[in-house]
């Protein structure tokens, strides 16, 4: 009997280490949100290079999602792949629906040069028409540039 009460203490614990007491997660439309990261996106590197990225999200889990697409860094051509995580704190939601989004994590491959590791981090409201963009920095950058929704 000890060793049962031992291992439900020991079982407790270890599953409420990862979670905030009262915390509910915000769950977001995966099909229509505007932070999904699908179609277009742009913005202006603070090295003053257009990042211009055209996006296919694809759910993954109901805490992440992958992206893939195309793009461009000024002249220059590029494949996209990454993901983009809901954060460590979210319980699983329905399919069709997803934590807020926390951080993106895109590789751009570049023909016949490294690859860059652009990191972003969310900016915006859960809302679905709420205004959003996504803070992100370049390797080597410490200061960040805005990536947001095209809407030509």
């Amino acid at each position: 009997m000890k060793r049962l009460a031992l291992a439900f203490l020991v079982a407790a614990a270890a599953t409420s280490c990862n979670r905030e007491v009262g915390f509910t997660p915000t769950p977001i439309s995966f099909a229509d949100h505007p932070s999904v990261l699908r179609g277009p996106w742009s913005g202006d590197t603070i090295t003053g290079q257009r990042l211009r990225l055209q996006l296919t999200a694809a759910y993954d889990t109901a805490s992440s999602y992958r992206v893939t697409g195309t793009g461009s860094l000024d002249q220059e051509t590029l494949s996209v792949t990454g993901s983009v995580a809901g954060g460590s704190l979210h319980s699983y939601l329905r399919p069709q629906l997803t934590p807020a989004p926390e951080t993106a994590k895109l590789t751009l491959q570049r023909a016949g040069k490294a690859d860059l590791e652009l990191r972003c981090y969310d900016i915006g409201g859960d809302e679905a028409g709420a205004a959003w963009f996504w803070q992100c920095f370049l390797p080597d950058n410490t200061k960040s540039f805005n990536l947001t929704r095209e809407t030509s």
